[in-house]
């Protein structure tokens, strides 16, 4: 189930590679952000890492840590950029768990309070308030405020989980 170089026709893998990803947002030595082209809502991103892994067990300790941070740094940039009410944050691990990306990515979902959309069901389509490139514009900056604020400090191994 993994692979440690890139999946031919991954467009995370591409983008890793350097092929222009318009909506490419962030990135660390560990992982990539990028905005979903299929949004459940404003801001959507999808943190993967930058080995092509389907499985998410097979990324370790270490891999499965990179995206918890990578998804937090998401979380704030968009609290910064789009000040939502709250996240859903998820896995989908598998075809049978609706798994459509054969690498790993867990969605970051920003939520607002009544942001349900009525338009998936009578037209079959979404409406979002601007263009994706527009959204990709105003997260990239975000993100590159956040370049300046440090990390909280991580806890002693005694007070870890």
């Amino acid at each position: 189930m993994t692979d440690a170089g890139s999946a031919s026709g991954c467009f995370f893998c591409a983008a890793v590679a350097g092929a222009d990803e318009p909506l490419l947002v962030a990135g660390d030595p560990a992982t990539i952000t990028v905005l979903n082209r299929f949004p459940y809502n404003s801001g959507h991103l999808m943190v993967a890492p930058r080995a092509h892994l389907s499985d998410l067990l097979a990324a370790g300790d270490d891999g499965a840590a990179a995206l918890m941070v990578a998804a937090r740094r998401a979380m704030r940039a968009l609290e910064s950029a789009m000040h939502p009410a709250g996240f859903n944050l998820g896995v989908n691990h598998g075809d049978a768990a609706g798994a459509s990306i054969d690498h790993l990515h867990l969605h970051v979902v920003p939520r607002w309070g009544g942001d349900t959309n009525f338009m998936p069901v009578l037209g079959a389509t979404k409406v979002l308030p601007e263009l994706l490139e527009e959204t990709a514009a105003r997260l990239r900056h975000a993100f590159a405020e956040l370049a300046d604020v440090p990390e909280p400090a991580e806890l002693p191994p005694a007070q870890r989980l």
